[in-house]
């Protein structure tokens, strides 16, 4: 499993998550900047199985172009009487930047109190390359309604949490984007929390050409640092 962070440009976003779509690949929009120009730009997560990561990066291709743009360059500084105005320039814009990282554990879960194991789907583990136990980063991405309690329950807990407002589906769902770091031990019982937290959907509900709607969509990727500065 890998997770793929894109980065687009805004015009290209929507025709990129429609084509996702299409391919039944689900993504988490997040908007950004960035750039010389700091124009506006979008994040994707997109979470694919090994054997369709050509097909993500095919769709990644095929929607996002480069564009040829004329800005006008900041004039130097100089004396008040002598500043001039230089001649815009050509920069090119546009296409994909895409980074790619290896998933530990891949989690989809339906909510409920209880907080049951046979309440979540999972892919198979990979195990972990660090013997002394590794600091995990864990990208849980909620519904609206639920990440209000899903971050009372992780910081009752103990645990440090970064909410990110996003959007994901074919329509575009509101969504949070949850951080959390963690060390290896504990990674279950922040599953646990999460799964608590969330309101309990007994049968994944089609969003659009079958896409199921989860309480809960889990990524645990291994950090290979951890620092508090």
């Amino acid at each position: 499993m890998q997770l793929l962070v894109a980065i687009v440009q805004d015009e290209d976003a929507n025709n990129l998550q429609e084509r996702l779509a299409s391919l039944n690949l689900r993504a988490t929009r997040i908007n950004t900047v960035g750039g010389f120009l700091i124009r506006g730009n979008v994040t994707f997560l997109i979470g694919v199985e090994e054997e369709r990561v050509g097909d993500a990066l095919a769709a990644l291709r095929a929607t996002c172009h480069t564009r040829r743009i004329f800005m006008n360059p900041m004039p130097p500084v100089a004396e008040p009487a002598h500043v001039s105005l230089m001649n815009p320039i050509e920069v090119v814009v546009g296409g994909a930047t895409v980074f790619s990282f290896p998933v530990r554990r891949f989690l989809r879960l339906r909510g409920g109190g209880e907080a049951a194991e046979n309440r979540w789907e999972e892919t198979a583990p990979t195990p972990t390359s660090r013997e002394d136990g590794p600091m995990n980063l864990i990208i849980a991405i909620v519904q609206d309604e639920d990440a209000g309690p899903v971050i009372q329950a992780l910081i009752g807990a103990g645990h440090r949490v970064t909410r990110i407002n996003t959007a994901g589906g074919f329509l575009r769902r509101g969504n949070a984007t949850l951080l959390i770091g963690v060390e290896e031990p504990k990674v279950d019982e922040v599953l646990r929390l999460i799964q608590g937290a969330c309101r309990y959907r007994p049968e994944p509900s089609p969003v659009s050409k079958g896409m199921p709607m989860y309480s809960a969509t889990v990524f645990v990727l291994e950090a290979s640092n951890f620092l508090r500065l």
